[in-house]
């Protein structure tokens, strides 16, 4: 069924693609296709928006930050080379956000999307991907336009916000989005089959995150909003909520694409070392190694961490990614899994937040994690027994082993935990680009920021510090 419901979302994204929307003007019936749709699609606009999901389950850049890959012969982006990053595209996606939410409230529009599905609900899905994509934006950047952004002509200078003004902001679009949720399926979604009951457990596990995240800048609300969504979250890896990759070139996953051209990406010393542990080369303590990365070439018993942000030419001396992730355009990577839940329940225990159990947490999420990653039952009991709770740096720590290739979510807890003081330490590398004194901490804005929005800009700079990749952004301190 799961195949099935694939192969409709991609002739629905074919579709989108082949026909393109333009302004509504008269000009007669010389401007109108017999082969075109003359009313915009709400389903094929939500199709369309989903599909950036993907970029987001496999980015590269945040893992280069979290330490789970080094580069091969071109190390740049592990030294923070990059400084500067657009956030227009962004605001790109929002806009046909906004599109679906308009034409679900429109009332000469809303009867015909209703052929998609309830309003409500649509509109719903739409919001709480809009929460997604901004969620990350402001994780990166920190200030951002919000109360005024996407207004066009009518207010082309739109100001900054503050990153926690608009996070708490966010967490309340979240709560009206679940409020609008009702009976009935949606169509043009791919991610979760138009399921209700899905979206719900996705915007209440992303509440839990975001909750989280406020641990350092107001813990009260943080907490608050946390006690909420326990107990409406994802509860199972069979609930983990994944991007469902297509082996079609036009929704494949990216790291198989990135595998086909150029061999760039290996297991970096930091993750594969941390994961021998107490082990071998050849027999690691963590039996999830094997499950995440290859034996090196020229030593094929052996697992072989390449230096992080170094320049590393003996491609063969070290290990891939495990070849079922870059050699499998289908492979569905994950957007949020039930091991990153029961690791914040863990923390928040810890933080005392709740009244749960931090040990018992920390111990089912390394089960969750591992399960999540085929690892055979006795295996995951020896390690269990190696690994006992200790403190909240030891939820850190497997966190951070559970989170492999989880981007910009494994950047954000690390730099969460690192001002609460326990994250998992990581070593900067050798030698450092782009102005950069160590892991960086934020994503500068793009080079032109500053002169298409100079006196907002500057505002921003003046209040958030300055607009490079050291400044410690306001949730982080």
């Amino acid at each position: 069924m799961k195949n099935i419901t694939k192969i409709k979302a991609l002739v629905l994204f074919t579709v989108f693609a082949t026909f393109t929307a333009c302004d509504t003007v008269d000009f007669g019936d010389t401007n109108i296709s017999p082969n075109a749709p003359t009313k915009a699609s709400t389903a094929l606009l939500l199709t369309n928006v989903e599909r950036s999901v993907a970029g987001y389950t496999t980015q590269t850049l945040p893992n280069l930050y979290a330490q789970y890959i080094s580069e091969g012969q071109y190390p740049e982006s592990s030294q923070y080379q990059d400084q500067n990053f657009s956030y227009s595209g962004v605001y790109g996606i929002l806009t046909e956000i906004k599109r679906i939410v308009e034409l679900n409230t429109n009332d000469e529009t809303k009867t015909d999307a209703a052929a998609n599905g309830p309003n409500a609900n649509q509109i719903a899905a739409a919001s709480l991907l809009r929460v997604y994509y901004l969620k990350y934006s402001v994780e990166r950047w920190g200030m951002m336009p919000y109360t005024e952004a996407l207004e066009g002509l009518a207010n082309p200078y739109p100001k900054f916000d503050g990153q926690v003004d608009i996070y708490k902001a966010l967490i309340g679009e979240i709560d009206a989005a679940l409020a609008l949720i009702t009976a009935g399926d949606i169509s043009g979604d791919y991610l979760f089959d138009g399921k209700m009951a899905t979206w719900a457990k996705f915007g209440n596990t992303m509440k839990m995150i975001m909750a989280l995240n406020l641990s350092r800048a107001d813990a009260a609300t943080g907490a608050a909003k946390f006690n909420e969504a326990l107990g409406n979250t994802i509860s199972s890896n069979a609930e983990n909520l994944v991007y469902p990759f297509l082996s079609d070139d036009a929704n494949d996953n990216a790291w198989q694409d990135r595998f086909q051209t150029r061999v760039d990406y290996l297991i970096s010393d930091t993750f594969a070392n941390a994961l021998i542990g107490a082990g071998t080369s050849t027999a690691p303590q963590d039996p999830r190694l094997p499950k995440m990365a290859a034996t090196a070439k020229d030593t094929p018993t052996e697992y072989v961490g390449a230096p992080y942000g170094a320049q590393n030419t003996a491609l063969n001396s070290y290990s891939f990614i495990t070849s079922d992730i870059i050699y499998d355009g289908s492979r569905d990577m994950p957007i949020f899994t039930y091991a990153q839940v029961l690791f914040s329940r863990a923390e928040a225990a810890a933080l005392g937040w709740t009244t749960e159990t931090a040990a018992t947490l920390y111990t089912q999420g390394i089960q969750a994690s591992m399960e999540q990653w085929g690892v055979a039952a006795a295996d995951i009991a020896t390690y269990v027994a190696a690994k006992p709770y200790v403190n909240s740096s030891s939820i850190a720590y497997e966190k951070w082993v559970s989170m492999f290739l989880q981007g910009y979510d494994s950047w954000t807890d690390w730099r969460r935990m690192k001002a609460h003081g326990y994250e998992k330490p990581l070593t900067p590398p050798a030698v450092i680009l782009g102005g950069a004194t160590g892991v960086p901490n934020r994503h500068a804005y793009a080079t032109n920021t500053a002169n298409l929005n100079k006196d907002n800009y500057d505002a921003a700079i003046a209040v958030q510090g300055a607009d490079d990749l050291n400044t410690v952004l306001e949730m982080f301190k």
